[in-house]
């Protein structure tokens, strides 16, 4: 299981945009938060044959208590696979669920990969 965590800047405005289209948030997540993503999952991977790659990022379920300053919210993903040598394609769906709290415009999330594979 990897831990991952995420330093969103998120102004008040755009939080509140964001709570009523929340995938507004996906706009918000920084090319070196991406990045984090994308390490911690490969990372998590038994099997890196294909060179897996996180790619159609979506964003759901998405909760904000204005009064704690905090909310939960899901990124949901696919690992791509590309094998050379045979010119094979294949995919898998996967998640990250993330705690976040928000405070001086900017939301810290943390979540956890857990890869579900049975490795035998």
């Amino acid at each position: 299981m990897s831990t991952i965590t995420l330093n969103i800047p998120v102004t008040d405005t755009a939080l509140q945009k964001i709570k009523q289209n929340f995938t507004l948030l996906l706009d918000q997540i920084t090319a070196e938060d991406r990045k984090q993503l994308q390490e911690a999952v490969f990372d998590s991977l038994s099997d890196k044959d294909g060179a897996p790659q996180i790619g159609d990022l979506s964003v759901s379920s998405f909760t904000f208590n204005d009064i704690e300053k905090k909310g939960r919210f899901r990124i949901s993903f696919n690992i791509d696979r590309q094998f050379c040598c045979s010119d094979t394609i294949s995919c898998q769906s996967e998640y990250v669920d993330f705690d976040f709290s928000y405070k001086s415009g900017n939301i810290v999330a943390t979540g956890n990969f857990m890869n579900w594979d049975i490795d035998n």
